[in-house]
């Protein structure tokens, strides 16, 4: 019983984690069925404008309102790609700003990208601009892919000051400081976040990337739903990267990114080289050994096996193979171009069975003779001075770096991809350094527009059921597979013990009830109640014997004497004969091992009342 109870609660604990792991899953379902019950035809809420405290201050936002237009805020690159075709150098993919393909908001717009297959590029000027100093970097915009995305991204790149002079001429080098955002292409997908720092020992600008959790899934990119990305990043070098509201994965600038930051402290000096004489090889040939005098290098591999002979039944008149009868020259065969045509040739039917046909040669076997180049055999060098490495040397470019020292101020942001899929929607652009605007921007906005999303969805009857949702969890945490496993194991593993688990009762071994002694004698219950042992113990005291060694009875006269003194063995023989009959009695009533037994009281009732020494034998096997 205490481990099928333990069993239970560890279940029930299972059960719990998996369900605390998807409430979002089951709170989204829930609250689409409720609205689509009603069967109601689905009526677009209005859209309400995102407001901020007027203490608020954002380097840059913009929610796409009714009347923006391409040209405005943001300029559409007429630049051409470096290294590259001039067929496919060119930015020309389409951008305009409106409203989704399925409408869950009306007068809810955003930036789209319209066509596949092309670079895309555009970007806006920040209104003012963001120098890293001692408040948070923070960046948030929301997403959406209307089509799915087989390959390509929907990042941001958050540019490095100067770039907003010539936003037209934005295209893929144009330096930025932060690459931020989604990119998937097949099965697997990231959110990348990518720093470029400069050294200010020599001022080069390298690329350092975020360490990326082991699976994100592609629920992102194919779900067709909006989803919010935000990235902050702290003066300490800290960073975090969440996805609606949930963290995806986090770090520090001096720890977690790509190559280090922090350059080595020592370098190889690449003026030194290796020293003529330095000698690498560990081993080298024994120059004193020679090749053996019965080493014959001659010997071929392979001998003719001279002990075999042909089969019986092998026929040399006829070849294996033959010109098939039934093929016909092609009618468009050209024999001044093609040649001459013969037939293909196919196993010879007559050499079915046999052994072989065709002149017979005799197999080949292994030259026992054989033993091959000879070569010197190797020892050890004894002027290796081992594996040659330039020198170490303090690297002049090292520093200790500090996570804001190193990035450039952001005066621009622009959106530069290559994508397949069309119909990418762009929304709600944040650059800021308040993390309370980012959150009080994301209640007006992602988490309206993900509630409006979920009713349009059941409304349409167009929303994932809850085993893909449930399926869809696992992409951002795999080990939840783990819990739906044992999940389902474990009721069956809890079934099984409790319908077939119970073990059948062993079948009762009673004792022998006879006089011959066996270990069991001394657990044999009384079989007498308390009031017959009380009638025997009276019956016993009337006979016992008086000082002469006799009965308490009356004396005797000569001529009695007499005859009893005259019939002892008489008296004998026929106590023997009713020890007999009652031992036979007794074997007459023993208890097999699978005879029902009758309970011992009435075993007491039934039996007769006896006197003398039966009455004795009867006590002593009780006690």
């Amino acid at each position: 019983m205490l481990n099928r109870k333990w069993t239970f609660v560890f279940l029930t604990f299972l059960l719990v984690i998996s369900v605390n792991a998807n409430d979002d899953v089951f709170e989204d379902e829930d609250e689409a069925s409720e609205t689509g019950s009603e069967k109601d035809e689905f009526v677009p809420s209005n859209f309400v404008a995102p407001k901020l405290a007027d203490i608020s201050k954002p380097n840059f936002f913009d929610y796409f309102p009714v009347g923006s237009k391409i040209g405005q805020t943001w300029i559409k690159s007429l630049a051409k790609k470096d290294d590259v075709d001039s067929e496919i150098a060119k930015y020309n993919g389409e951008w305009s700003i409106g409203a989704p393909t399925k409408v869950s908001i009306e007068g809810d717009y955003g930036l789209i990208v319209k066509t596949k297959a092309r670079h895309h590029a555009i970007a806006a000027k920040l209104e003012t601009p963001f120098v890293f100093g001692s408040n948070k970097f923070i960046a948030q915009y929301d997403v959406k892919f209307e089509e799915g995305q087989e390959c390509g991204g929907g990042y941001l790149k958050l540019l490095s000051e100067g770039a907003e002079k010539d936003l037209a001429s934005f295209q893929d080098k144009t330096p930025y400081t932060i690459m931020f955002g989604p990119d998937k292409c097949g099965a697997s997908g990231q959110v990348h976040l990518i720093f470029r720092y400069k050294n200010p020992v020599n001022g080069t600008v390298s690329e350092y990337h975020a360490k990326q959790p082991a699976s994100i899934g592609t629920a992102y990119w194919d779900d067709h739903n909006t989803h919010l990305f935000t990235l902050v990043v702290k003066p300490t070098g800290e960073y975090s990267v969440s996805v609606d509201g949930k963290s995806l994965y986090y770090g520090n600038m001096l720890s977690d990114i790509s190559p280090s930051l922090t350059p080595p402290k020592e370098i190889f000096d690449e003026t030194d080289v290796k020293p003529e004489d330095w000698d690498e090889r560990e081993q080298i040939e024994d120059e004193t050994a020679s090749k053996p005098d019965d080493w014959d290098e001659n010997e071929p591999q392979n001998v003719v096996d001279d002990s075999a002979t042909k089969p019986y039944d092998w026929n040399e008149e006829e070849n294996e193979l033959i010109p098939d009868p039934e093929a016909q020259k092609p009618q468009d065969w050209d024999e001044d171009m093609d040649g001459s045509w013969e037939a293909p040739l196919i196993d010879n039917p007559a050499c079915k069975g046999l052994s072989g046909c065709g002149t017979w040669k005799p197999p080949t076997i292994k030259n026992p003779k054989y033993r091959g180049k000879w070569v010197r055999p190797k020892i050890a060098n004894p002027a290796y001075k081992g594996k040659w490495s330039p020198r170490l040397i303090d690297n002049p470019n090292y520093f200790e770096p500090k996570p804001f020292d190193g990035l450039a101020p952001i005066s621009a942001v622009g959106i530069e991809l290559w994508t397949m899929s069309e119909n990418i929607l762009f929304d709600n652009i944040l650059i800021t350094s308040s993390e309370q605007d980012a959150s009080e921007i994301a209640k007006q906005t992602f988490y309206v527009k993900q509630q409006e999303e979920y009713r349009l969805a059941a409304a349409t009857g167009s929303s994932n059921g809850i085993f893909q949702q449930i399926v869809d969890a696992t992409n951002e945490k795999p080990w939840l597979w783990a819990v739906y496993i044992l999940c389902i194991l474990l009721p069956l593993i809890a079934i099984g013990v409790f319908c077939f688990g119970k073990g059948s009762k062993p079948a009762p071994n009673f004792a022998k009830k006879n006089d011959t002694y066996s270990p069991d004698d001394d657990g044999v219950p009384n079989l007498v109640d308390d009031q017959e042992e009380e009638i025997i113990a009276e019956d016993e005291e009337d006979n016992q014997p008086g000082p002469s060694g006799t009965q308490n009875q009356p004396p005797l006269d000569e001529d009695e004497q007499d005859e009893v003194e005259q019939q002892p063995s008489s008296s004998k023989t026929a106590s023997s004969e009713s020890s007999s009959a009652a031992e036979e009695e007794d074997n007459d009533h023993v208890v097999h091992e699978n005879e029902p037994v009758q309970p011992t009281e009435e075993i007491a009732k039934k039996s007769p009342r006896v006197t003398g020494g039966a009455k004795r034998r009867t006590a002593r096997r009780g006690d």
